[in-house]
């Protein structure tokens, strides 16, 4: 009987020192976990520990230019154009208003090596834009100055050119040609139709004789 109770007490030893060791596994375990993931248990037993960090987004604004990176830039391509070539370029380039009459085509005279034609007529309530392209055939630099430039329809009406409001360039290089626009100073007559546009005061030492080239006949646009 003493043998049985010293038997059944060394097997509960045993059974206890096992529970002791797999309870010691199951805290090691649950340090770990703590440790490592913040929680002890498993599924509905879990208890947080602590509060993972959560991701916050991060937005990466554009740099954006200041004016002085314009103005670099401008200063590294060109210098922008001053205001009287822009003040030229648009009067040369701007499409007629809807009230401005316009004729269009070809008339024109030669003298000599010099070859002067108008291409366009503009009237603008009264006042006349009239483009003209010189051609210079010769060898030597021709000059047609802008004062030298008068016209007078057929109302008898005579016109000199505007020198603040023209456009014409008045040097041309030796075989080569100009292009530009006369202003005439006063409205046109309103019983005119056509009208001679002469550039007179031509130097040069093969401009043509006389000094002077007449275009007739230009119609005035109504």
């Amino acid at each position: 009987m003493d043998d049985e109770n010293q038997t059944h007490r060394k097997k509960s030893s045993a059974f206890l020192k096992i529970g002791m060791v797999v309870l010691g596994v199951l805290v090691l375990l649950g340090v770990i976990q703590a440790v490592t993931a913040g929680t002890i248990g498993v599924g509905a037993l879990s208890v947080t520990l602590r509060e993972t960090s959560s991701t916050v987004p991060t937005t990466l604004s554009s740099p954006t230019s200041s004016s002085d990176d314009s103005v670099g830039l401008d200063g590294a391509v060109g210098s922008a154009p001053s205001s009287s070539d822009a003040s030229d370029t648009s009067d040369a380039g701007a499409p007629p208003s809807a009230e401005t009459k316009v004729a269009g085509g070809s008339w024109k005279q030669a003298r000599g090596l010099l070859t002067v034609e108008v291409t366009k007529v503009e009237n603008e309530g009264g006042r006349l834009k009239v483009f003209v392209t010189a051609i210079n055939a010769s060898t030597s630099k021709m000059d047609l100055p802008v004062a030298s430039i008068s016209a007078v329809d057929d109302a008898e009406r005579n016109y000199a050119a505007s020198p603040s409001t023209s456009r014409w360039p008045a040097s041309i290089g030796k075989n080569s040609a100009i292009n530009g626009f006369v202003v005439f100073d006063q409205k046109a007559s309103a019983s005119g139709t056509t009208f001679s546009l002469t550039f007179a005061g031509i130097i040069g030492q093969l401009a043509p004789t006389g000094g002077a080239v007449t275009v007739s006949g230009v119609p005035i646009p109504k």
